[in-house]
């Protein structure tokens, strides 16, 4: 059987906001959220959910079976998204060995504004286009990165971009895209042996639109979050 693996990394110890899993929106956590979102899919037949905090897991056990507790050296701020999508993987596959795992789909519960859609839609274009080893979601940036300085001790500042072709107005610049956080599909292969972060050689983007291109890691965006759904404009 060949599966599509959904894994929703859930860290307890941000430094933003302590257990912001638990935020609710609408009286919903934000990992209800995820999980009822995720269990929409039409592509994804397997969902594991990867925490070390009992506060967390219990709030996760209200809506999915926990299959197992992340190690302890994969919940610290060194380890990456990667890097526990990696060990959900090799769990799995060491306890289904009659399941093949073809894409690895990792979804942030802090990304409260993503769809099934989005979800579905990620998918089907790394399914779709046999050269790309992942898709990410990406937003576009909503300041020019060409006008971005650096410092140096003496905050003396310099052009964080040097180009010979100087731009003077938003207009005139290329747009230029972010990875938002929303969605990350990888073939499991591919994640196996991946070194370093996304984007890479054979990544496409799945564009997700600005407004519902929030990360919650302080308590200014669960506020803008608030401020969205209360105003309707989400």
């Amino acid at each position: 059987m060949e599966d599509i693996l959904a894994i929703i990394p859930a860290r307890g110890g941000s430094k933003g906001i302590k257990n912001k899993n638990l935020l609710k929106l609408n009286k919903k956590s934000l990992i209800e959220i995820a999980i009822k979102e995720v269990k929409k899919s039409k592509f994804i037949t397997k969902i594991l959910f990867s925490n070390d905090i009992n506060k967390i897991i219990k709030e996760a056990k209200k809506f999915i079976d926990i299959k197992f507790t992340r190690p302890k050296k994969y919940s610290t701020d060194r380890a990456s998204s990667y890097d526990v999508a990696r060990h959900a993987l090799n769990w799995f596959e060491k306890n289904n060995k009659k399941n093949i795992v073809k894409i690895v789909v990792i979804l942030s519960p802090t990304t409260p504004f993503r769809t099934v859609n989005d979800i579905d839609g990620a998918i089907k274009k790394l399914i779709e286009n046999k050269k790309a080893t992942s898709v990410i979601g990406i937003t576009e940036t909503d300041y020019p990165p060409y006008w971005m300085l650096k410092k140096d001790k003496k905050f003396k500042l310099t052009w964080l971009i040097k180009e010979k072709k100087k731009y003077n107005s938003r207009q005139q610049y290329p747009k230029i895209y972010q990875p938002n956080g929303m969605v990350y599909a990888l073939k499991a292969d591919f994640l196996k042996k991946m070194k370093g972060i996304l984007p890479q050689k054979g990544t496409l983007g799945y564009f997700i639109d600005e407004k519902r291109s929030v990360n919650i890691d302080n308590l200014n965006q669960y506020d803008y979050c608030k401020y969205l759904i209360k105003s309707k404009i989400r």
